[in-house]
């Protein structure tokens, strides 16, 4: 039996927390926080094969939980899903600047996160 991925969902909002988690949960091992902060202190205990990142957050934003992690040799390889409501082109490219590996804009499908997440495993 193979394990299922896991995946770190930081959002700060508890309606997106719920949904990512409802839609994430049959097929990946979730856990969610609401900060920046808290993915920072979390990810070395959980390890997660992806971070589903909010952009707009609280305290560190999701630019530099990303910096964060990619300068981190524990965690430089772990895939990263950048997710917001900012759907500029100057946006997108700060978020494969600071090392995300991918960029999905709200609102989405959650046929649209699946695939994104299948595909961001398998690159």
């Amino acid at each position: 039996m193979t394990k299922s991925p896991k995946i770190l969902i930081v959002d700060d909002d508890p309606t997106n927390l719920r949904f990512l988690d409802e839609v994430l949960s049959e097929g990946y091992h979730v856990l969610s926080v609401s900060s920046g902060e808290e993915a920072l202190e979390i990810i070395h205990t959980f390890q997660p094969d992806i971070l589903l990142l909010d952009i707009i957050l609280p305290g560190i934003d999701g630019y530099q939980v990303c910096k964060a992690v990619r300068q981190d040799e524990n965690f430089a390889e772990m895939k990263i899903i950048l997710i917001s409501a900012k759907a500029m082109a100057d946006e997108m490219q700060k978020g494969f600047d600071v090392g995300g590996d991918a960029y999905i804009t709200k609102p989405f499908s959650h046929q649209d996160l699946l695939s994104n997440i299948e595909t961001t495993l398998i690159g």
